[in-house]
């Protein structure tokens, strides 16, 4: 192997990780998935339906269902925030944003051209 040759660690150095902040709270509602809905279970049976497991166990699915709705609205608000960055970069380089557009649009738009 030949050392002008291009490799991974010669193209590009790595450096740190820049979704780190995603990682963190991948692992912060992993473990408030797995652990508010066992405290409520636990925690209600006793003190708030004086030993009805069926209520406990209600509440319990109803906080499971309340952290997976709050993750995937925090996964979105995440992804929302790149959005505009994104379309500032562009106009910055003197382009404008892309459209996405299907192949029938494309060609109304070739046959309004001619």
């Amino acid at each position: 192997m030949a050392s002008d040759q291009l490799t991974p660690s010669k193209a590009a150095p790595r450096g740190p990780d820049p979704a780190v902040g995603v990682y963190y709270k991948l692992a912060f509602f992993s473990v408030a998935l797995f652990a508010a809905p066992l405290s409520a279970f636990y925690l209600s049976r006793e003190r708030l339906f004086e030993g009805n497991v069926t209520y406990a166990g209600g509440l319990a699915a109803l906080v499971a269902n309340v952290v997976l709705v709050a993750y995937i609205v925090a996964a979105f608000l995440e992804d929302q925030g790149d959005a505009p960055a994104a379309a500032t970069a562009s106009a910055a380089a003197g382009g404008q944003p892309r459209r996405l557009e299907t192949k029938a649009a494309a060609a109304a738009e070739t046959k309004k051209e001619q």
